[in-house]
């Protein structure tokens, strides 16, 4: 294995374990985003991208949240 790619997956791990709830999830995916993909940033700043993302995230946290594992399933 390439070390950049084992201590990548050591620190985004670490990264993992001090995240405490979902909002704070989503943050860092968010940021993460925005730092893997700067494309997709306008030139005001907006990215509707990750505005997707960070909704498709919502829809399904609130699934897993009231226990409708099902309704992922028909989803996908």
């Amino acid at each position: 294995m390439n070390g950049t790619i084992g201590s990548n997956v050591r620190v985004g791990l670490a990264r993992a374990r001090r995240i405490g709830s979902y909002a704070e999830l989503q943050e860092q995916l968010h940021r993460d985003l925005l730092a893997q993909h700067p494309e997709w940033i306008q030139p005001d700043g907006n990215c509707p991208k990750c505005d997707d993302y960070d909704r498709r995230f919502a829809e399904l946290i609130s699934f897993f949240r009231t226990g409708s594992l099902d309704s992922v399933q028909r989803a996908a």
